[in-house]
């Protein structure tokens, strides 16, 4: 169960071989990957509201801390953790896999399913991850898991009302920047006008999401920007955020969501890597507007994504892990010339 896909960007499985699976369970188990976001947490409350009201007897799991920002999605029914998997998975007729394939982003997760790979189906829209399930519908088209689940949701003909339309929405505008990334297509703004039109509004949603910063996150966005350094004429920008800034400034580490496209605000820079201590290891998150392939360049460290964004992880120091991605993303860049 540990097999790489292959990292191409073609449809791998179908719509139909997941509907179908749904279908036919009883007992849903929906799980999302560690260190969660909008595309995950939306999909996933989504589909379980959706299942609900079709009768099903659902339950969700994310293997991390949900961020505060979006914290307000769950004021009525909060996901189980890791510890909770092995309950629930039992009681499962089906687990459904969210926003991720790649075992490395299940925190804790990856030996427990790889002896359940018969009862896993995968919603995904990221080309690169492992072999979890023989049941698969990974669409790297798609603009955001969001996308495809609505689509899931319409094929069964589960309900659809405004509550399930609120957080579609924030998986999709989350994961496409509020409809401002290169990933946001006509298959996406349709999805976003139907689902607007059951009454949703966006304006309100931004707020709920992005304008109810603590100030200990303003904080942490001061000591960011003053660790911002450039690099190749100040194409890249990298920036760091060690475990002392956390401590002085009392900010979490879930805050730094999104934290790494606040270096594509300056015209020169054309790829963005921000590295946070994260205890005993180091998170990376890489961003690009166009020229590199930031999901390649996180392959040669264990990580994936899009060819815009991505992420890994590591265990080497900060400051030896920065080196190497500064002259590795100095390669591709110049293999791109």
């Amino acid at each position: 169960m540990s097999e790489k896909s292959s990292g191409n960007h073609e449809v791998v499985g179908s719509l139909d071989a997941v509907a179908g699976r749904l279908a036919e369970a009883g007992n849903i188990l929906l799980v999302t990957h560690g260190r969660p976001d909008g595309d995950g947490l939306g999909s996933m409350l989504a589909l379980a509201t959706a299942a609900r009201g079709a009768g099903k007897d659902v339950h969700m799991l994310v293997p991390g801390e949900i961020p505060a920002r979006l914290g307000f999605m769950f004021d009525r029914q909060h996901p189980g953790g890791t510890d909770e998997f092995g309950a629930l998975s039992e009681a499962s007729d089906l687990i459904v896999i969210l926003d991720t394939h790649a075992l490395a982003q299940l925190d804790g997760l990856a030996d427990a399913l790889g002896r359940l790979s018969d009862r896993i189906v995968v919603i995904d829209h990221h080309s690169t991850g492992d072999a979890l399930s023989e049941v698969v519908w990974i669409d790297p088209s798609a603009a955001a898991t969001g996308v495809m689940a609505g689509e899931v949701i319409d094929a069964l003909k589960w309900p659809m009302d405004a509550t399930i339309a609120e957080a579609l929405l924030a998986a999709v505008l989350t994961d496409t920047g509020w409809l401002r990334f290169a990933n946001t297509d006509g298959r996406c703004l349709r999805a976003v006008a139907h689902w607007t039109d059951l009454g949703v509004r966006p304006d309100i949603l931004y707020r709920k999401i992005y304008q109810s910063d603590r100030p200990q996150r303003l904080a942490l966005m001061i000591r960011l920007l003053q660790s911002m350094e450039f690099r190749f004429d100040s194409q890249l920008a990298v920036m760091t955020l060690r475990s002392g800034d956390f401590d002085e400034t009392g900010a979490l580490r879930s805050e730094t969501e999104n934290m790494v496209n606040e270096a594509l605000r300056i015209g020169t820079v054309e790829s963005a890597i921000l590295l946070v201590e994260d205890h005993d290891q180091v998170r990376v998150s890489l961003r690009s507007r166009d020229h590199v392939d930031v999901a390649k360049l996180a392959g040669q460290f264990g990580g994936g994504g899009h060819r815009r964004a991505a992420g890994l992880r590591s265990s080497m120091q900060i400051d030896d892990l920065k080196a190497q991605l500064i002259t590795a993303w100095g390669k591709e860049f110049s293999a791109g010339d």
